[in-house]
């Protein structure tokens, strides 16, 4: 009898799914983001793989956000860890020597402009999942999750993400760029997100391969905690 009512249910289900367009899987994924982005506040843990299987220049992120409030990011970077807090287009950050915003952690180049770079480019998961679907084709449902390749264009600006560049030098070049995301949503939110881009990045005389997975695991909705230091607050104001 069990085994009859599971049968039933994913016929159902099936059914339920059966003649979607990528637009209705689109809308889907749109309309689950924008559930989550109404709670009052949420978690998440970004992890990145390389294909090698060692982790992202960053580490793991650690993220919090409140609505339509500040968006805070924990991480390490060569063992230093980093706390940063943004809200609209300003941002401040936090290593080695205090609280800066975003324009004087970049000042001295190099990697603190890289990941400045990154940072102002980064999204909340609720804004990257719904610009995610919109740079989606051939989007469907797939293995429990709404499933898409991205399009040429957007892989190569992920691909790009973070990149280094001496002052004077063109910019790194892309080839072979292809991608694809995927999306689970439960009761009508969503709970998570996975990225997977490669290619070929040329800066230069130097070309680096990038097979790279990025994972998005939402936590702790409506019961998140956003604490923003004084020195934080007066960076953002």
């Amino acid at each position: 009898m069990k085994q009859f009512k599971r049968i039933a249910v994913l016929g159902l289900i099936g059914l339920a799914t059966y003649g979607m367009s990528a637009a209705d899987f689109k809308q889907r994924v749109t309309h689950a983001a924008y559930q989550l982005g109404d709670k009052a506040n949420y978690s998440w843990t970004t992890s990145t793989k390389e294909a090698d299987g060692s982790p992202g220049r960053l580490g793991p992120i650690q993220g919090k956000a409140e609505k339509g409030g500040v968006i805070c990011l924990s991480f390490v970077v060569s063992e230093i860890p980093v706390e940063v807090c943004m809200k609209g287009d300003k941002g401040a950050a936090k290593a080695l020597e205090g609280w800066q915003t975003f324009d004087e952690v970049a000042q001295p180049g190099g990697a603190p402009a890289a990941i400045v770079r990154y940072l102002r480019s980064y999204k909340a998961p609720v804004a990257e999942a719904i610009s995610l679907a919109g740079k989606a084709t051939e989007i469907k449902e797939a293995d429990g999750a709404i499933a898409g390749d991205l399009k040429e264009e957007a892989v190569k600006e992920m691909l790009l993400l973070g990149s280094r560049r001496r002052e004077g030098q063109e910019p790194p070049k892309t080839s072979d760029a292809k991608g694809s995301v995927k999306f689970w949503i439960k009761d009508g939110a969503l709970t998570k997100f996975e990225i997977k881009v490669q290619g070929k990045v040329t800066a230069g005389e130097n070309e680096r391969d990038i097979n790279r997975t990025t994972t998005v695991e939402i936590k702790d909705v409506g019961t998140t905690k956003v604490e923003v230091p004084d020195e934080a607050k007066q960076k953002l104001s």
